[in-house]
């Protein structure tokens, strides 16, 4: 899986002139570990003579199969490959299914074109961002929000509400090497939660009110500091946390994710995820 994700980016670098990324296995042996034990059922790959030339991932969380990876050995594309362990991936994720999604990169045309003919309209832009995050560019957690540790059984609901399904595999995949934090009301309602990774990662950030995120993530950098720079994943709604993000210094890379749905969506305004790969 490793092999064709790789040769996929590199011989698209390529193609637009680019100069390739340099690999970096770990987070995707992370991605691939979690989704693998989560979603056994819905994990297929393509292979020609033992050789794989192609693989995809659904996570289905509720009724919900999100699409986290998708790809092709260069070799094998517009061969019918993907849309084969498209069908494959979506039909292992089992029956009452509401809609299915995912996330493709804006500058993939012929992907994008692909899961609309397959019902995934395009719908919201979703950012990477990337750079150093001073403490002092976010504003200080509000002295009548009390931070507690994340409870799972506690956010259950919480997630039903801006997610459309509970997840309490992902946090528990989270909170295996990242900092979290639950935001509570002083009559302890919950108001969000956050998680930070000592790489600089942020998310997800989940916040009752867009007007919290900068609060949220203030809390979480000062929480957990590092040595680089800071990402996060932001999407285009979240504009109480992108205009900040960006004020502080921090860079929109490379190109957006479009969120492609053939249903519903998360409360983008109000939550930052993980990754493209893990909403």
């Amino acid at each position: 899986m490793l092999e064709v994700f790789f040769h996929a980016i590199e011989d698209l670098d390529v193609k637009r002139g680019q100069t390739p990324q340099a690999r970096n296995a770990a987070p995707l042996q992370m991605h691939f570990g979690h989704l693998l034990s989560t979603d056994p059922g819905s994990c297929y790959v393509a292979q020609d003579h033992g050789r794989v030339v192609a693989f995809g991932v659904v996570m289905r969380r509720g009724q919900v199969a999100f699409l986290s990876f998708l790809f092709v050995e260069p070799g094998w594309q517009g061969r019918h490959a993907g849309r084969s362990v498209f069908d494959a991936c979506v039909s292992g994720a089992g029956e009452g299914i509401s809609h299915v999604a995912t996330c493709a990169e804006a500058n993939q045309p012929v992907s994008t074109g692909l899961y609309v003919k397959l019902g995934l309209a395009p719908r919201t832009p979703i950012y990477l961002l990337r750079g150093n995050l001073p403490e002092a560019s976010l504003p200080a957690l509000s002295e009548r929000i009390e931070v507690r540790p994340i409870d799972i059984s506690d956010v259950a609901g919480f997630d039903r509400v801006l997610m459309g399904y509970e997840r309490a595999a992902d946090h528990a995949f989270w909170a295996r090497d990242r900092q979290g934090a639950a935001f509570h009301a002083a009559d302890g309602a919950l108001l969000g939660y956050g998680y930070a990774h000592a790489s600089g990662r942020l998310g997800p950030v989940a916040a009752a009110e867009p007007t919290l995120l900068p609060g949220f993530i203030g809390y979480l950098v000062r929480r957990v500091r590092v040595l680089e720079g800071r990402q996060l994943v932001v999407p285009g709604p979240a504009i109480e946390a992108l205009r900040p993000l960006l004020a502080a210094g921090m860079r929109i890379d490379a190109t957006p994710a479009v969120f492609c749905s053939g249903g519903g969506s998360p409360a983008f305004d109000r939550y930052l995820p993980m990754s493209f790969a893990l909403l």
